[in-house]
Order: structure tokens, then sequence, then C-alpha cells
């Protein structure tokens, strides 16, 4: 087992084409998250451990989600690096 899940642009565009292929509608990409969400909604219910907290669980994979998005949007920000300064500089003047 790993120490993590692993995604990546064949995994994501893997599974959308399976929802796709059931509705195209899937193509539009907030479709594709609603038909994730039902799905995971759709496996919690069916989920017999009785020590499981379905709806703490369903808070926590919010959490992450956030933090997935927060994650790849700095990954796709341009990074910035150094940038030549150019002044005069006078003693006493900051």
């Amino acid at each position: 087992m790993s120490g993590g899940i692993q995604l990546s642009s064949e995994l994501i565009a893997d599974v959308k084409q399976v929802l796709v292929r059931h509705d195209p509608a899937a193509e539009n990409d907030l479709m594709t998250t609603q038909y994730l969400s039902a799905i995971i909604g759709y496996m919690l219910a069916h989920e017999t451990n009785p020590g499981i907290d379905k709806r703490g669980f369903i808070n926590d994979l919010a959490t992450f989600m956030g933090q997935v998005v927060d994650q790849v949007e700095a990954d796709l920000k341009p990074q910035q690096g150094a940038q030549d300064a150019f002044g005069i500089w006078k003693p006493g003047e900051g």
C-alpha cells in the first residue's frame, strides 16, 4: 500500500472519460464534480463499518478537497524569480 494517493492528469482524464461515456454532460468539469460527489455519497451510504462517522468523514473530505485546490492553484501559478532591482541608494534615505 502506498503512503498516499497518487493524482495525475492521466488518472483524472481516465475517470472523466468513464463518466462521459455514461453521460456526455459530464464533459463539463462541474458536472463531473457533481458525479464524483454523488459517487462518494453512494459509497458512504453503503459503508457498513459501525464505527465510521459518515458526516464527519464528509467534512474531512471537504477540508481535504480545499487543501488540494489550494495546492494545485499554487502549483499552477507562475513562479516569480528574483527580480532585478535598480536604483540609487543614498545614505540616510531608508
